[in-house]
């Protein structure tokens, strides 16, 4: 069966998750988690909500899932080691600098992916299961042929996502939040702005929300989830009313449980009436099925919200318990009670011969009454001499101290120490080699003549006539290949691994974890800026599993960067940053699908800022990449840095012109010269810390 994971954005809600059916609730603690703006938990309020979910047989997985700063490393260790003492069952993990440390501080933590990671196929998979996660959050983008590929092929549990909202872009590859004003989906403080109004290619009416996807709704389709290999349906909605977490809830339970299709139809509707985005959909578990376009709606009854808030009002949710009654005259009652692994006993008065005496059936009625206790007994045996006596105030006291002791044993504690964070040693590389990214052939030319130390070529699509064509232009000079954030079909992957085993590749830089294992067998292997490198620890976690250099996130500012530059880093001082990573096209909805090579389009928000649409056109269709309005460029800025072993250009649509210009930049700033920064351009991150 699989399990029914459920959000708990507030303690309402966890007790309506919890008395509709949950098997396990994710909620986020007081901090490190990525929905800074729920109710979420205090410490006292967190201990006592996993106290309540273990009571009544309900896991919990607390999030702490955003990526850190440095100086944060060590509190957010701290907070693992206060998570793994209090029970948590698993926490949701993005931070591979922290997971690293609680995989070697706090092994008794179990771990599971956040779907912040990016893992979307086989191999992500497996480096997962590699670093110690008993369990990945898939990507949403992941169809159901390749979640079961992934399962056949990997012993990992795969926990997908089955209803609520779609985010445009990959989960931890988006930046729009972040570049538009400093808040950071990274970081738990998303400001969503693709629901706000977004035209393509023009200004946008007053309904047009090209970049607002439709909610997504499976509760029609669990079979075919449990056939892939999910072993965890996901719910989401930590930002939802309680009594929206227990209508869903309810529906998926019943569904789950064997309802049938007129129930199932019903239960959607109550669904959709409490809130709907676009009417749901199945996302892209069958291909391409998500539409944009939605703004949130709600058709909620007074009668609905009653009927759901009464649904949680009184605590129905029990749990199953042997139960074992001894009274032998002379000797102490005695009561105890099973459940699962953990057995309890409670001793009581001494028995009294009986001048009147009882059944024991009567005794046995008596001890069964578990009240107000989350428990209920599944059956009783009893060894009652025939004229034994005791008052059932007795009785009733042996079933109190039985349930306590049983409670308490359900209010587990693990014992863990997570120690000191060790201090990283830094020091400055002793040479800065420029590395550009080019998407043409015009411009990695242009980039290899203007004296770029490496190239890679990032093309509209993987074909190794590109890269023989480039390899003619390097001279002494290396050629790399640079992925895209998404490879999701195997078939896809098969083709880039022929390039790479081509001869012709002198390294890689990888998007996602998973790549890594496409470029292992490259000379040179970087972790890109889609990596999300904000910490030094998460440097020297990427460098442990077997990259050489690793590119610094385009979110941290000047002293942020300082603090972490040098060998065997790169920082990226040149290129529109890629905003998000798109599997639903808005061109081919709006439009029909163009075959487009590179360029597709513009979105352009309320205030008239243009944002390019560039394609990479792939075996299962394109992944579209949404390009900042403006380039970011540091050219001039980045000597205030310690040395860093390279320093990253990317190019879009830059002319081969404009390619060589930003790298002569590049070498004269290197030299100690003093350059200008390209016109119409910002500074990204440099001075504006992200929340």
């Amino acid at each position: 069966m699989m399990e029914l994971l459920s959000p708990a954005g507030s303690r309402e809600a966890l007790i309506a998750a919890v008395q509709n059916g949950a098997d396990a609730v994710y909620f986020g603690g007081s901090m490190f988690n990525a929905r800074r703006f729920a109710a979420n938990f205090d410490d006292h309020g967190l201990i006592s909500a996993i106290d309540y979910c273990h009571e009544r047989g309900v896991k919990v997985n607390i999030t702490l899932n955003t990526l850190l700063l440095d100086k944060e490393i060590s509190k957010a260790l701290k907070y693992a080691e206060f998570l793994c003492r209090t029970g948590a069952d698993a926490a949701i993990v993005q931070d591979m600098g922290l997971v690293s440390l609680i995989r070697k501080n706090i092994p008794e933590l179990p771990l599971h992916a956040s779907t912040q990671m990016g893992i979307h196929e086989l191999n992500g998979a497996r480096e997962a299961e590699k670093l110690g996660l008993e369990q990945v959050v898939l990507s949403r983008e992941v169809p159901l042929g390749e979640i079961e590929y992934i399962h056949n092929n990997t012993p990992i549990a795969l926990e997908a996502f089955a209803h609520g909202a779609l985010c445009m872009s990959f989960s931890g590859a988006c930046l729009l939040s972040s570049m538009a004003g400093e808040r950071s989906g990274n970081r738990g403080t998303c400001a969503q702005p693709c629901r706000k109004r977004m035209g393509l290619d023009y200004m946008p009416g007053r309904d047009e929300y090209d970049l607002s996807l439709g909610d997504l709704c499976m509760i029609e389709h669990l079979a075919e989830l449990k056939q892939a290999g999910v072993s965890c349906i996901k719910l989401e909605g930590r930002m939802k009313r309680a009594e929206y977490v227990a209508v869903v809830t309810r529906a998926y339970r019943d569904a789950l449980d064997g309802a049938d299709k007129a129930e199932i139809s019903r239960h959607k509707k109550r669904m959709l009436d409490m809130f709907d985005r676009g009417g749901g959909c199945t996302g892209y578990f069958y291909g391409d099925n998500a539409h944009t376009g939605c703004i949130a709606v709600s058709d909620r009854s007074k009668e609905l919200i009653e009927e759901a808030a009464n649904s949680y009002a009184k605590d129905t949710r029990k749990q199953p318990v042997d139960m074992e009654l001894y009274m032998r005259v002379g000797e102490a009652a005695r009561l105890a009670m099973r459940l699962g692994g953990d057995n309890v006993e409670a001793v009581g008065d001494v028995v009294q011969p009986a001048q009147k005496p009882q059944t024991a059936e009567r005794y046995m009625e008596q001890a069964r009454k578990l009240g107000d206790t989350p428990f209920i007994c599944a059956g009783i045996r009893a060894d009652i001499d025939e004229k034994a006596f005791l008052p059932m105030s007795a009785v009733n006291a042996l079933r109190r101290d039985a349930s306590a002791k049983l409670l308490e044993s359900l209010h587990w504690r693990r014992s863990c120490d997570s120690g000191d964070v060790p201090k990283l040693k830094k020091q400055p590389a002793e040479h800065t080699r420029i590395t550009a990214i080019a998407s043409t052939l015009d411009q990695a030319k242009a980039a290899f003549g203007a004296g770029a130390d490496e190239v890679a070529l990032e093309p509209w699509e993987f074909h190794i006539a590109a890269f023989e064509a480039a390899a003619a232009f390097k001279g002494s000079k290396k050629l790399l290949i640079s992925l895209p954030v998404a490879i999701i079909s195997h078939k896809e992957a098969e083709k880039i691994m022929k390039i790479i085993g081509s001869g012709l590749i002198d390294g890689g830089i990888a998007a996602n974890v998973g790549q890594l294992e496409l470029i292992r067998s490259l000379p040179l292997r970087i972790a890109g800026t889609q990596m999300n490198a904000m910490n030094g620890y998460t440097v020297q976690a990427y460098k442990d599993m077997g990259f050489d250099r690793v590119t610094l996130s385009l979110e941290l500012t000047k002293p942020q960067l300082r603090d972490i530059s040098g060998a065997g880093t790169a920082v990226s001082v040149y290129g529109r940053a890629q905003l998000m990573q798109l599997r639903h096209c808005p061109v081919k909805e709006y439009k029909g699908c163009r075959s487009c090579d590179g360029f597709t389009g513009k979105m352009v928000d309320e205030g008239g800022r243009e944002f390019p649409l560039c394609n990479v056109r792939q075996e299962d269709g394109c992944l579209v990449r949404l390009l900042n309005c403006l380039p970011t460029d540091i050219t001039d800025l980045y000597g205030e840095l310690p040395e860093p072993e390279a320093v990253q250009l990317a190019f879009y649509d830059e002319a081969p012109e404009k390619v060589r210009e930003r790298i002569a930049a590049a070498m004269a700033a290197r030299d100690g010269r003093k350059v200008s920064p390209a016109k119409n351009a910002t500074r990204g991150h440099w001075n504006r810390a992200v929340d």
